[in-house]
């Protein structure tokens, strides 16, 4: 796997360790993974990812939560 650039993770209002954190490789691949569990990487799109935070905002996701 090539060098990624990871984001500040991302941690809920309620605190705890599980954190999510966004990367990028110079080809332009998107990482994601929680930082509790640091080597188990989820790659995809930007348009993947576009996706995703498209659901959650509509709501499509909340039956997960």
């Amino acid at each position: 796997m090539p060098d990624i650039s990871w984001q500040n993770p991302l941690c809920g209002d309620e605190g705890g360790n599980s954190c999510l954190q966004i990367g990028h490789t110079s080809t332009g691949t998107l990482i994601l993974r929680e930082t509790t569990h640091p080597t188990e990487l989820i790659t995809t799109t930007r348009q993947g990812l576009r996706n995703l935070i498209e659901a959650a905002k509509r709501g499509d996701l909340d039956h997960l939560l």
